[in-house]
């Protein structure tokens, strides 16, 4: 497929299940446009992804965003430190909490915030004006010896409430069945990303093959939640997993 077919055809899957999907970004300027062109055709049932670029960049690719008419839009910090980024050409790099806050109030939309992996992260995110956060560690990719996002989900999410926050504590890494759903929400997320296996349904099926995907992890996430007597999603708690 082409990044537009693609894209197409995960945004449509995905919209069609009632979830939300997140499309990507790049070096090729293409790769936005045809992202944020195929969210506008679903009328805004989507989610672009900017990269942390330098200011003139993020605002050409914020422009795209809204005219998508996508309802949130994210970006990427998981890998924000890594020197190569700011010799890429646009530059890309990590960004101060006020640099976050003008790049919010320039989204207009609801701002998520992919790459938080400690507590004081999650804080300086609140301080931006962030409404969402993706408890995330690029899967692992980025630096050896770093934690799971399992391992650390609790404390940023205890961080978060504890200052008051509102901010929605979003997580991924490894999640794969309803399963690793229902601990994720244990652990105290409000949704889950998975990335990968929504690749393969695409090849392999199309939106049939997201459907099949999605009405799995659905399967086993109402089984896990009978099993451990939670009759709604608002019953899943800690004391439902194991966690010495």
């Amino acid at each position: 497929y082409t990044d537009q077919e693609y894209n197409e055809i995960l945004l449509r899957g995905c919209a069609n299940n009632k979830i939300a999907a997140f499309t990507g970004d790049g070096t090729d300027y293409n790769v936005m446009i045809e992202a944020t062109d195929a969210i506008g055709k679903l009328d805004g049932q989507g989610i672009p992804t900017v990269k942390p670029w330098d200011p003139d960049t993020i605002r050409e690719k914020m422009e795209l965003v809204r005219k998508s008419g996508a309802f949130a839009v994210a970006m990427d910090i998981d890998a924000a430190g890594l020197p190569f980024l700011q010799n890429l050409n646009p530059p890309a790099g990590s960004k101060s909490v006020e640099e976050l806050k003008g790049i919010v109030q320039m989204a207009g939309i609801p701002f998520i915030l992919k790459g938080v992996m400690t507590p004081k992260g999650a804080l300086k995110a609140a301080e931006a004006g962030v409404q969402g956060i993706v408890v995330s560690n690029h899967g692992g990719r980025v630096l050896d010896q770093c934690p799971s996002t399992a391992e650390v989900l609790p404390s940023i999410v205890k961080a978060g409430r504890a200052s008051g926050s509102q901010m929605k504590n979003f997580v991924d890494g490894g999640i794969r069945t309803g399963v690793d759903v229902f601990k994720a929400l244990a652990l105290g997320a409000d949704a889950v990303l998975i990335a990968r296996p929504f690749v393969t349904a695409v090849y392999g099926g199309q939106e049939e093959g997201i459907t099949a995907y999605v009405n799995k992890i659905g399967a086993e996430l109402k089984d896990t939640m009978r099993m451990c007597g939670a009759s709604s999603l608002d019953e899943i708690s800690s004391d439902m997993i194991w966690n010495p």
